[in-house]
């Protein structure tokens, strides 16, 4: 459903506004790197979206009627409040994150399947997860399958760092805010 609108109406402005650039640049038939992309941002939006809004309502009442009462505007407190919340929008893109790393079938159906590398986001690609959903299966060769299980350990070791990073960030930037919260 998504590829052929992406196909008729985005691929082809990008193409006419950016094409001197090689990103856009390639078959605009709505299969590729650039549909999985939208389509993982539009998969994890709603989920960060969510946290977000919990790490919002989270923040007291005291603390925004206190921003009102020192007569700081609606930008002002919206600033506090972000100030406040950092932490969790943080660990809400880190979680969006993670969740776009390990999808499979979605990327599956719309980035083409190939095994190179392009700098065209409109041409077809393979994502990890993708390969590993499209070929394990089948792999019947020893080297084969160890090389598919192998690929298998890169994505978890992909994740680790970053869960790692993360939680170095969020350390960072707790520090940052004096420990608050």
């Amino acid at each position: 459903v998504f590829a052929p609108f992406v196909s008729t109406y985005v691929q082809p402005f990008l193409h006419k506004t950016l094409g001197f650039l090689p990103f856009f640049r390639g078959p605009m038939n709505g299969i590729g790197m650039l549909t999985g992309g939208i389509i993982l941002a539009l998969m994890i939006l709603p989920f960060m979206t969510a946290v977000i809004r919990d790490v919002f309502r989270m923040v007291p009442s005291v603390v925004k009627e206190s921003a009102y009462g020192m007569g700081a505007t609606t930008s002002e407190v919206t600033l506090v409040t972000l100030r406040y919340g950092a932490k969790g929008i943080l660990g809400a893109a880190f979680l969006g994150l993670g969740r776009a790393i390990g999808e499979t079938m979605a990327i599956t159906f719309v980035i083409g399947n190939r095994h190179e590398i392009s700098w065209s986001l409109f041409d077809a690609s393979n994502s990890i997860a993708s390969t590993l959903a499209n070929e394990f299966a089948e792999a019947s060769e020893t080297l084969y399958l160890a090389s598919l299980i192998e690929l298998g350990l890169v994505l978890f070791v992909i994740t680790l760092l970053i869960q790692v990073v993360a939680q170095w960030w969020l350390r960072r930037v707790e520090k940052s805010m004096g420990g608050q919260r």
